[in-house]
């Protein structure tokens, strides 16, 4: 797919259908995040990837949508604070952007597969 397909084909789903989402297509997506740039390289995320029931219903008490709770896989992307990389400048903590590049890479890959 040309990138200019990828990014305006991407959209916001709000609607899921109950079928599992395959291992190897979970794993092609997380590559992806984990390819993507961050500050002085430090990647500072972790992932975590939730399929089962009971705990995608957990996460939907802290998250009341309904379609979020039809979702088959949830990936939780989290920065870590003590390994990201900080600007002398100001102090920046780019824990933030970073973890926002890699979501993107996250998402544009699955709009892609």
């Amino acid at each position: 797919m040309k990138f200019d397909d990828l990014i305006t084909s991407r959209f916001s789903a709000r609607s899921y259908t109950s079928e599992k989402v395959d291992r190897s297509i979970v794993l092609e997506i997380l590559e992806a995040a984990r390819m993507a740039p961050s500050a002085v390289n430090f990647q500072p995320w972790h992932f975590i990837v939730i399929t089962e029931k009971e705990d995608l219903n957990s996460i939907h008490e802290v998250y009341h949508r309904s379609w979020f709770k039809e979702a088959p896989v949830c990936i939780v992307v989290c920065a870590n604070h003590s390994q990201s990389w900080k600007r002398k400048s100001d102090g920046k903590d780019f824990a933030d952007v970073d973890a926002a590049i890699t979501i993107d890479h996250l998402v544009l890959k699955a709009t892609e597969l």
